[in-house]
């Protein structure tokens, strides 16, 4: 129902329903055509009321608009009303509803303002018709119910063209709310699914210059991990726009920069907007509106939308805009870069384990090596020299082993033969000058597994037989490794002195030591586990259970 009532009184629709009164309120002229006037005869009278409506029916969209633009114009209606009445007997006169044309028109497009002025201006005109013609008289009760008329009809219009107007006003305002709430809604969806950084860049500047109707955006990026500005990107894509590098985010670097810092928004005017002469010529070609885009108080980056066409009702839409687009943005920079430090740390783990693992196991051997080399001194010359020629060998092992822990380089041709063999002769080169025995018991297929995953249980079975060799003071110990079509299982044991595993994983006990821990780590790493068993007196047992899937092949 509230939209019939609107469509009936949209500005546009208001003049015809006027034009249609003017036509249905000369009815009662035509009952008394026959009846006598003062002046002009009602032939005449009627005629000229004729040729207006015409004239008004026939050229009403260009008198709509006229009126709207300048309401000055309705005082030539009003007056020509007044000349109708005053000729037509005043207050005795038939014309009284269509003298009312004007009054309605001012009510129905200016409101209470409107029809206010109109009855202000009309009255006096009114009593003027009515002394003009004095030689009938007025009935004083017709006279004050017509009066009365000229401003109760025209305010009482007055009063559903302003409510009109209020749900007019309102209807756009949320028009223009749920407009809004459409194109976050279209943005969200589609930032969703940008599968990198730079696709979300370009949904963004999608959003401000297709779905907002801005003819070119520009953006750029800061990289919290440098606190640089780059990444420069416009939208609609345009070879003259330059390519730089990124710069430092300080406020000397241009007046984007500044702006970017201090958080604040502003129209370019000229001036030197990024300390590189391609990108601010190209950018000086437009003015720009420059809005800072920020994850709480994380600066995430720039955007810049060309100025034309901005008013205060698309720049509060921009703003929503860019503050949902700087928290896809923001996030999308915080995931890369927290996955940046991620990996950094993983890999540092990564290389600490190696080194662990190789260099350090290596110079163990060397150190004990050397003790023993000072206890034979000088009586036992001959071993000394044979034992440093053997150090020699292991300071080159330790040396080779150094470069592949840099440079991450495995053999692919890691066999089972060469898996026990290296182990035997890594953990004699260890223990010397006593033997260290290993009973290996393999079944499966070790030379099928992927060469990353051969690495890792290398590294494990490494570790733990190294521990085994220095601390459980004894000379044998038992790998048993099991290779199924889904997992492997290494179990290496001893019967040596044992040890409380809570003792040994505790950091704060064992700072220095961490060859169970980076056990456990590298099961983990990989999506296998590790159970360490033992007691003081009792030997000890590690076993350790690995997947096997696809990503081991990159592992």
């Amino acid at each position: 129902m509230i939209k019939r009532v609107e469509s009936i009184f949209q500005k546009n629709r208001v003049f015809i329903f006027l034009v249609i009164f003017r036509w249905v309120s000369l009815a009662p002229v035509l009952i008394t055509l026959n009846e006598p006037h003062t002046l002009l005869s009602p032939l005449m009278i009627l005629a000229l009321a004729l040729l207006v409506n015409s004239i008004v029916s026939i050229f009403n969209r260009q008198l709509n608009k006229i009126v709207i633009e300048h309401p000055i114009f309705l005082s030539a209606d009003l007056f020509f009303s007044g000349f109708i009445l005053t000729v037509s007997g005043g207050s005795h006169s038939p014309y009284y509803l269509y003298i009312l044309s004007p009054l309605l028109a001012g009510a129905f497009f200016f409101q209470v303002r409107g029809a206010l002025a109109m009855s202000l201006v009309f009255t006096p005109i009114y009593f003027f018709a009515n002394t003009f013609n004095s030689q009938t008289p007025s009935d004083n009760i017709v006279l004050a119910t017509q009066t009365a008329g000229l401003w109760l009809i025209p305010i009482l219009f007055a009063y559903p063209s302003t409510l009109i107007k209020s749900i007019n006003r309102t209807t756009e305002e949320l028009s223009a709310a749920h407009r809004q709430l459409e194109i976050i809604h279209d943005l969200t969806v589609l930032l969703q699914s940008a599968p990198d950084l730079l696709s979300v860049q370009e949904r963004v500047l999608g959003a401000v210059t297709t779905d907002l109707g801005f003819s070119k955006a520009v953006v750029a990026l800061v990289d919290p991990a440098r606190e640089e500005l780059g990444g420069w990107l416009v939208y609609p894509a345009q070879e003259s726009f330059p390519r730089i590098k990124a710069l430092p985010l300080r406020s000397e670097n241009g007046e984007v920069f500044k702006a970017l810092l201090n958080r604040s928004t502003f129209s370019t005017n000229g001036e030197t907007l990024v300390q590189n002469s391609e990108l601010n010529n190209w950018l000086n070609q437009n003015k720009w509106f420059v809005l800072p885009l920020y994850l709480r108080e994380h600066p995430v980056g720039i955007l810049l939308v060309e100025e034309s066409g901005l008013t205060n009702e698309r720049e509060s839409t921009l703003m929503t805009v860019a503050n949902q687009a700087a928290l896809a943005l923001g996030t999308t920079i915080l995931c890369i870069d927290r996955a940046r430090s991620l990996a950094v740390e993983t890999e540092r783990n990564r290389i600490a384990r190696d080194i662990h693992d190789t260099v350090a196991q290596s110079l163990f051997g060397i150190v004990y090596s050397l003790d023993a080399c000072i206890t034979m001194l000088p009586q036992q010359a001959v071993d000394v020299k044979n034992e440093l020629i053997e150090l020699r060998s292991l300071a080159s092992g330790a040396h080779d082993e150094v470069r592949r822990s840099i440079f991450d380089l495995w053999p692919s041709a890691l066999t089972i033969e060469l898996f026990m063999a290296d182990l035997t002769n890594y953990i004699n080169s260890c223990c010397r000058p006593r033997s260290f025995s290993i009973i290996f018991n393999n079944n499966g297929d070790f030379n099928s597994l992927p060469s990353g995953l051969r690495r890792t249980i290398y590294r494990m079975a490494q570790e733990a037989l190294a521990n085994s060799a220095r601390h459980s003071g004894v000379n044998l110990a038992r790998l048993s490794l099991n290779v199924t079509e889904d997992q492997v299982l290494l179990n290496i044991s001893d019967e040596g002195r044992g040890f409380e595993p809570t003792t040994a994983l505790s950091r704060s006990v064992n700072r220095e030591h961490f060859g169970l821990h980076g056990i456990q780590e590298r099961a983990r790493a990989v999506g296998g586990d590790c159970e360490i068993i033992s007691r003081p007196e009792a030997g000890a047992r590690i076993m350790i259970h690995l997947p096997i899937h696809e990503r081991h092949q990159h592992a």
